[in-house]
């Protein structure tokens, strides 16, 4: 028993509809929110961190930071994660860990096994 042979013809109209569907799905992700690098400005991350200002001053195209707490200007370097900046710091056992989100309008601080958040704006 032979199989028949069949053509490798495909209609204008298949064609169309699969150029359309291709084009459908490649503009899908236009739609999500474009996140664009922390150090892509030059800005200051205005924070609260235990109860005082912090201030975070990122300058474009740098991951080194100043940060401003206390009284205190600390030099730091942001280190990009999946979907945050860890914040590389002498430990400070008073400050902890620190992470922003991709974002830059959260501050995520680990302390003592506790995790705070804290809402961020940038100048």
């Amino acid at each position: 028993m032979s199989i028949p042979f069949k053509s490798a013809y495909v209609s204008p109209k298949g064609v169309l509809i699969c150029l359309t569907l291709a084009l459908t799905l490649w503009g899908c992700d236009s739609q999500a929110p474009k996140i664009a690098a922390i150090d892509s400005h030059s800005k200051i991350l205005t924070c609260t961190l235990n109860g005082s200002p912090l201030k975070i001053v990122i300058t474009k195209g740098s991951l080194d930071a100043g940060l401003l707490y206390e009284g205190k200007e600390l030099k730091v370097n942001l280190l990009e994660v999946k979907d945050f900046y860890q914040i590389l710091m002498r430990f400070d056992p008073q400050i902890g860990q620190l992470k922003i989100n991709k974002l830059g309008n959260e501050l995520i601080q680990l302390k003592s096994d506790n995790e705070q958040i804290a809402t961020c704006a940038t100048e």
